[in-house]
């Protein structure tokens, strides 16, 4: 069975994740990365000036459409004062998309609202907001007259409620707007409870309002699913459809893990990459910095290019490996060590000619030879050090959360390394804000403090002593290095919050690639059966915007105008785990991370969900508004990823699933949410180094190649 004759392929990406920032028009997400110590977008892949050379791009493939969003904050740049410059740009581009004979898909929210919203009407939570984002996508209707064929109101819907819940086993919400410090789980499911109407009443009044401009348009959502067992599937939407939103909340947002687990160390420092450890608990960031090259001071050669050929050194742990294959030469010859002092000493002696790694630990402070180096080049990633602690330790994060708020400024006093930052600006001694409404307003005078995650307090004051582990080649600690550096002055400020003396610091030196082993426990499989229930437990995990619009939810939840109130059945589908292979859950886990490269890659799980929703609506069409991968997930390159998937789809068909196109996620690289920019996160077609490359050059990666050929043999054996 082929593909139809006119079945659309396509290709995607969205306004916050490509265009520049634009400190006039700012969203709630760039004041989210800025506070919270996420990568910036900084100027993406310049979309708005570049949109041309992407469109021919996704043209010269074969593609049929072509999705983008248009930016809420640039369009109506205060309450009912719309740009008609912006409206007039986006018309350009659906223009430009048509003229290369591709159909226009248009998203109106992709995860970004205005920040006079959220200041002056509460968001998506506000009595207004359903008339209030109809008022705007009339307005974009309006501007685009015809132009659009598929229209999407909200971007994974289902994605929105991780701005009101926060796992038990993080201090952060995963996406704004957050909700107070100290909120309990009674307020995080009132607030789901109102987020989930307000967003079908939304989607029901714009839809009415685009198709009184055009009725023949089609109008739907695209909810992100994830490939779970049909059977836990079907255990996950009938607790969604039968349970209280504070039953299907408090497994996973419970205060404290289900046992305090007790490790080797009670704490660890030291450059550990902010979301990388999805099995631990972890601090705020204490240091941003990134990734450099070092070289003897007499190194004739300047810039990466003079690495060809070389001879680099290079640190096999960690999210060191990501980073050295997309930035080094492909011809230099890498030596693996296993510390940066082996390294260090390889180079000094003419062993290796470089070596790639984290700056600061490249050149750390009080280095006795540090006049005999320099750097190549610096600033080749941007990541954020976090200390990371066994789960059911929040009370004791919480106490390390209050001296990372005042040692972040302290960071840089006194120091000339430019690769060394703060975090995220903070005020002194206080803890960064966990929502919009703190960065608007400040902390609420009856806002209540954490009151602490678990027992570790009592077992460690018991002991009388903190046991933290710090890298053997951390300053400090290493023979190379005088004084004491970054991670041992941390450590020695936590012992003194904690136990009111830094003298009763005990100082665990761990080799690199041991870090985490160190804070491993014989009972982590009980936290993790104990997250598992919680997450399959989460009215987030359920097909609930589906299960709304035919008519299954609560009347509460789903008001009856959203009632099939839909023209297609769009869906995302990326990763999932066959019943098997659930004991790798915690993959998935590391996925929300922005850890991809692990992901699981189930390409049944889209076969599974099409049959399902065919189901459901019968008569209506279905839609992969986004499938993509990272350049390698789960040991499965991108090529071979999407042609799996692919072949699902066409399953789906020949089983008479009425699947009527497939946009692959996405078109060039893009910014991933505020996760720094390596192959974890990097889902373009073409790749475009948005941190080194001023020009931003569009270079096409294998799978373009892939894709071209899928379209091309789909069309000449299409029936």
């Amino acid at each position: 069975m082929a593909f139809p004759l006119n079945f659309l392929f396509g290709t995607a990406n969205a306004d916050h994740q490509v265009e520049a920032h634009d400190p006039r028009h700012e969203d709630v997400w760039d004041l989210w990365e800025r506070t919270q110590g996420l990568s910036p977008r900084g100027r993406a892949t310049d979309f708005w000036n570049r949109y041309e050379e992407d469109i021919a791009a996704a043209a010269a493939m074969g593609c049929k459409l072509f999705r983008f969003s248009t930016a809420w904050a640039r369009v109506e740049t205060s309450e009912g004062v719309f740009d008609p410059e912006a409206l007039a740009h986006y018309r350009r581009v659906a223009e430009c998309v048509r003229s290369h004979g591709m159909q226009v898909m248009l998203t109106l929210h992709h995860f970004v609202w205005p920040v006079w919203l959220e200041r002056d009407h509460g968001g998506m939570l506000g009595k207004r907001f359903p008339d209030l984002f109809a008022r705007y996508a009339d307005r974009v209707a309006e501007a685009m007259g015809g132009l659009v064929d598929y229209w999407i109101t909200f971007n994974e819907p289902s994605q929105l409620t991780f701005g009101y819940i926060k796992p038990w086993w993080r201090n952060r919400y995963y996406m704004p707007p957050g909700l107070p410090r100290g909120e309990e789980v009674d307020e995080e499911a009132a607030a789901v409870g109102r987020l989930v109407p307000s967003l079908f009443r939304a989607h029901a009044r714009a839809r009415v309002k685009i198709k009184a401009r055009r009725s023949e348009t089609k109008v739907g959502v695209n909810p992100l699913v994830t490939g779970f067992p049909t059977w836990l599937q079907m255990l996950m939407d009938w607790a969604a459809c039968h349970r209280r939103l504070s039953e299907a909340l408090f497994k996973f947002t419970t205060r404290g893990a289900l046992v305090g687990e007790r490790a080797k160390v009670d704490l660890v420092i030291g450059g550990i990459t902010s979301g990388r450890h999805g099995r631990f608990e972890s601090s705020d960031p204490y240091l941003r910095t990134g990734k450099a090259v070092l070289v003897k001071a007499d190194w004739a050669g300047e810039g990466m290019d003079s690495l060809a050929d070389k001879r680099v050194g290079v640190l096999g742990i960690g999210n060191q490996p990501d980073g050295w294959k997309r930035d080094l030469p492909p011809s230099a010859k890498k030596r693996i060590f296993s510390n940066y002092d082996e390294a260090r000493s390889s180079l000094a002696v003419g062993a290796v000619d470089a070596v790639y790694g984290d700056a600061p630990f490249l050149m750390p402070h009080g280095l006795e030879e540090s006049g005999s180096f320099r750097f190549l080049v610096t600033g080749l990633s941007d990541e954020s050090y976090v200390v990371l602690a066994p789960n059911g330790h929040g009370d004791l994060l919480e106490r390390v959360n209050r001296v990372v708020a005042t040692f972040q400024r302290e960071v840089t006093a006194g120091r000339e390394e430019p690769w060394i930052q703060p975090a995220a600006p903070s005020d002194e001694g206080k803890l960064p804000p966990v929502s919009l409404a703190e960065v608007l307003w400040g902390p609420a005078e009856n806002e209540r403090p954490g009151e602490g995650r678990g027992r570790s307090m009592k077992h460690i004051r018991r002991r009388g002593r903190i046991r933290i582990g710090l890298r053997k080649d951390t300053p400090g600690l290493s023979p190379a290095c005088r004084g004491e550096g970054l991670e041992l002055l941390l450590a020695r400020r936590i012992a003194h919050q904690v136990m009111g003396d830094e003298d009763l610091l005990e100082i665990v030196p761990l080799e690199p690639s041991r870090r985490a082993k160190a804070l491993s426990s014989k009972s982590s499989w009980l936290n993790w059966a104990w997250r598992f229930w919680g997450t399959t437990s989460l009215i987030a995990n359920a097909n609930w915007w589906y299960l709304g619009t035919s008519g299954r939810l609560p009347v509460e939840l789903c008001p009856d105008e959203a009632i099939g109130a839909q023209d297609f059945v769009g869906l995302d589908y990326y990763w999932g785990l066959p019943t098997h292979k659930l004991h790798r859950f915690r993959s998935l886990e590391d996925a929300a991370h922005g850890k991809f490269i692990q992901a699981p890659v189930w390409p049944q799980g889209l076969f599974h969900a099409l049959r399902r929703f065919h189901r459901w609506f019968p008569g209506q069409e279905l839609f992969i508004v986004e499938n993509g991968s990272v350049p390698e997930a789960n040991g499965v390159p991108r090529g071979e990823y999407l042609k799996l998937h692919l072949q699902q789809v066409e399953k789906a068909i020949d089983k008479g699933v009425p699947v009527s196109g497939y946009n692959c996620w996405s078109i060039t690289s893009n910014r991933e949410w505020g996760h720094p920019f390596d192959p974890n996160t990097d889902f373009g077609l073409y790749f475009v180094d948005m941190d080194k490359d001023p020009e931003l050059r569009r270079v096409e990666t294998a799978e373009v190649e892939v894709y071209r050929e899928i379209i091309a043999a789909a069309t000449t054996r299409g029936v």
